[in-house]
């Protein structure tokens, strides 16, 4: 148990000096040699508890998950479309207050999607989330029922995270809000249309 504890406090501390430098210096900007200097430990023990650098963005990334589990159950009532809105409006709530670092995590969490050919931790649980949400709607109340609640999840988490990355830096957390609506909008009621 006390073993535990310590390497918990040993992953903790790695994190919370990576992030300090990334916002200090640029995530680029940063080597791994310093973050283990900046800690006290050998560079050989980061590597005990991350492969590479980009990890310790991918670890800040998956202790979101739960966050996100979080968000989803904190909106149970009304129309599902608003309930999503609520949800996306909370999330990008908590991305604008730490972009800086969030910006990282989110696309090292993309990369590494991509390079595994895996869904992530964060991105999977928050569209499992979210089509758990869709069902547990459309069996309340058939007015709310989708033909298809995991390709919706999907869409949405996509137009989320593809309008967190290409506009956050450019526009206010209300105008950024803003687009996500006009976007769930139009795919809510079918591009088609």
């Amino acid at each position: 148990m006390l073993r535990d504890l310590k390497k918990k406090s040993t992953r903790d501390n790695i994190t919370r000096n990576a992030i300090e430098m990334f916002k200090e210096k640029g995530y680029d900007n940063v080597t791994v040699e310093e973050i283990a200097a900046a800690c006290g430990i050998a560079k050989g023990t980061f590597f005990n508890y991350f492969p590479k650098k980009e990890h310790v963005l991918l670890h800040v990334a998956d202790s979101y998950a739960g966050l996100m589990d979080d968000i989803v159950t904190r909106h149970p009532n009304g129309p599902l479309k608003e309930r999503v809105l609520r949800i996306l409006r909370d999330l990008l709530h908590i991305y604008t207050q730490h972009e800086e670092i969030l910006r990282l995590t989110l696309i090292e969490t993309i990369k590494a999607e991509i390079v595994s050919g895996h869904e992530s931790t964060n991105i999977s649980n928050f569209k499992h989330a979210l089509r758990r949400l869709m069902e547990e709607a459309g069996e309340q109340d058939s007015q709310q029922r989708l033909t298809d609640p995991e390709l919706s999840a999907g869409v949405i988490v996509g137009l989320f995270f593809q309008t967190l990355i290409t506009l956050s830096s450019k526009m206010s957390e209300d105008d950024i809000y803003g687009t996500i609506a006009r976007q769930l909008d139009a795919v809510w009621e079918g591009i088609g249309k």
